[in-house]
C-alpha cells in the first residue's frame, strides 16, 4: 500500500472532488482516479461513492479515514526526521475571521517565520461560514474562527477558547446609564450587526426572533472594528466578542450593557478537517496562533 495512494484519498476525502483533488496535488485527473483505484483493489472495498458528479465517502471509506490520516502523518514525521524547520519549504493557506486577525500580534507572524523562513505564508480573512466551506473544499489548510462548538465527526478542534459576547453602546445614550437592559430595550435601538451569517449575530437575531421583537439594524458590517468605530462615533449600539470591545471599554468610549435575559458564549476555534494531514509547517502556525489567543483572551 503506498502512502502516495492514501495521501490522495485523503485529498479527495477533503474535497469531495476529484478534479480539485487532482488539482491540489499537481496531478491529472486520470493519475488520482488510477490511485484511488488501486487502493480500493488492495483493500477489496469501495472507498467513494460516485453518483453523477457527487463524491462521498462509503462507510468503508470513513472507516479508513483516521487509519490514513495516521500513516500519512507518520510519513511526513518520518520523511522532515533529520531536517531542521528552518529547510522545510512549502505554502500554509491559513484562514480567520475579521475580528480574530485584529486580534493577532506582528509578532507571531515574524516569530514563525523566523522558525520556517523557507514556507510562504498566506492569510485569507472571511466570515466564518465561508472559511468553513473553503476548508471543506481543500482550499485552506486550517482556520481560526469563532462560531458554536463544531461536529468532530468532520472537524478536528485544536484549540477551543470560551469568549462572551457582549452588546456595547455609546456612553452618551441613555441605555448606557442603566444598571440592567432587556432585550426589548436594545431591540429599540439604533442597532449595527455583523453580516447575516455571523454565528453571534445569528445567535442575538435569533433570540430577538423567539420574544417577537422587532429590530431593524442600520448597518450590517463585516468588520467589527468598523463597527465599533461606529459605535464610538454616533448613537448606535453593536453586538460583538468581548474581545473586540475591551480596550475600548476600558477607555471609557463604549458602555458594556448588563443584558438581563441574554448571556451568550461562543467558542474561538482552531480548525482542520478530519481527513487533513498535519504538517510541521501548518502544526507550526497553530502554535502561534493558540500562544497569541491565550495571552490576548
Amino acid at each position: 500500500m503506498e502512502i502516495r495512494n492514501l495521501n490522495a484519498f485523503l485529498k479527495v476525502a477533503a474535497s469531495k472532488n476529484f478534479t480539485q483533488a487532482a488539482r491540489d496535488l499537481g496531478y491529472a485527473q486520470s493519475n488520482i482516479s488510477a490511485q484511488i483505484a488501486q487502493l480500493e483493489q488492495e483493500l477489496g472495498v469501495p472507498l467513494f461513492n460516485r453518483i453523477g458528479r457527487q463524491v462521498s465517502l462509503t462507510q468503508f471509506g470513513e472507516e479508513l479515514l483516521p487509519y490514513a490520516q495516521e500513516l500519512c502523518s507518520t510519513a511526513i514525521e518520518i520523511e522532515n526526521l533529520h531536517k531542521s524547520e528552518a529547510f522545510l519549504g512549502g505554502t500554509v493557506r491559513f484562514g480567520m475571521t475579521d475580528s480574530i486577525s485584529e486580534l493577532f500580534p506582528e509578532d507571531s507572524f515574524l516569530s514563525y517565520h523566523h522558525r520556517f523562513p523557507r514556507v510562504h505564508l498566506e492569510i485569507v480573512l472571511d466570515t466564518t461560514a465561508r472559511l468553513l466551506e473553503r476548508l471543506r473544499n481543500g482550499e485552506l489548510d486550517a482556520i481560526c474562527v469563532i462560531t458554536d462548538p463544531l461536529p468532530a465527526a468532520e472537524w478536528k478542534i485544536r484549540k477551543e477558547i470560551q469568549v462572551p459576547i457582549v452588546a456595547v453602546a455609546n456612553p452618551a445614550l441613555p441605555i448606557s446609564k442603566k444598571k440592567s437592559v432587556s432585550l426589548g430595550e436594545l431591540a429599540g435601538q439604533k442597532l449595527v450587526l455583523m453580516e447575516r451569517d455571523a454565528p453571534y449575530s445569528i445567535r442575538f437575531e435569533q433570540e430577538l426572533r423567539q420574544l417577537h421583537l422587532e429590530y431593524n439594524p442600520v448597518f450590517r458590517l463585516q468588520s467589527a472594528q468598523t463597527a465599533l468605530r461606529v459605535v464610538v462615533k454616533g448613537g448606535f449600539v453593536t453586538v460583538l466578542p468581548l474581545y473586540s470591545v475591551k480596550e475600548a471599554a476600558e477607555l471609557g468610549q463604549v458602555t458594556v450593557l448588563n443584558i438581563s435575559q441574554w448571556n451568550c458564549l461562543q467558542s474561538v476555534q482552531s480548525v482542520l478537517h478530519q481527513s487533513k494531514v498535519l504538517t510541521p509547517q501548518i502544526s507550526g502556525f497553530l502554535e502561534e496562533l493558540e500562544m497569541a489567543l491565550e495571552g490576548l483572551l
